[in-house]
Parts: C-alpha cells; structure tokens; sequence
C-alpha cells in the first residue's frame, strides 16, 4: 500500500446507534468502496475544514482511539447530503484504501504510529506534519 499521500486524520463520530461509523461500506458504491465522508456543518463551521484535504490525499479515520480507516480523497468537490437529519450534512467523496478486518479490536493509535498519540476528539481533519499532540515512546 502505497502511503505517500498520508497527510491528514480525522477523528468520526458513528451515528444511529452504530458502534463503529463507516463499518458497512454501503452508501454510494460498496464494490469500489467509495463512499460519503460526513463532515459537520453546524453553522457553517467546519465546512472549511471539509475543504481542506485535496484530491489524492489520505486521511486516517479515527474513532474510539482506534485507527479504522485510510482513505484516500477523490476529488475536491463538497457536497451537501439533503437526506442528514443531523448536523453532519455536508461531505466529501473518499475511496478506503484501508478498513481493519477486526472490529472488535481495531488498532489503537499508538500501535499504528509507534508513538503515544493523543488526539482532540473533534472531527476536522488534521494535518499531520502540524499536530501537537505526538509524543516519542521512550
């Protein structure tokens, strides 16, 4: 797998129930496995951020303190999801280049980056050359 355009995290936030988001991969087209990744747009607050990551940057997806997801980002278009019943209404089309294959213990952060590593919980995404939050294991 090919890494070189990882650049960005994003922590997501499952919705109606869901243990894990993005765990069935059945919103736009399940065999090439693309698919909507939500940003918020409360106010219009995120919908920046949602904007940043350019098309064929990767992004890890994060939840729970578990890496579930690499995707990588299709194009630079943001769309609006007219059929969100909650904030989370706006979104980018990404392709999973990467799912875990255990999702009753996915890996933790710092087993993936080899470093203790403490992200905010929000769901902007993160460039990962500017984050504070890493810390060598010693």
């Amino acid at each position: 797998m090919d890494l070189n355009g990882l650049i960005w995290t994003k922590n997501v936030t499952p919705i109606d129930g869901e243990i894990w988001a993005y765990e069935n991969i059945d919103t736009i087209y399940p065999d090439l496995k693309i698919l909507a990744l939500h940003w918020r747009k409360l106010k219009g607050r995120d919908e920046n951020n949602a904007r940043y990551p350019l098309e064929t940057e990767l992004i890890i997806l994060r939840q729970h303190g578990k890496i579930t997801h690499i995707v990588k980002m299709l194009n630079d278009q943001l769309y609006r999801d007219t059929n969100a019943k909650d904030e989370f209404n706006i979104y980018r089309i990404v392709q999973v280049v990467w799912m875990t294959d255990n999702w009753e213990h996915p890996p933790e952060n710092d087993k993936v980056f080899d470093c203790s590593i403490h992200f905010p919980r929000f769901g902007k995404a993160i460039k990962l050359e500017n984050t504070p939050y890493v810390s060598e294991k010693g």
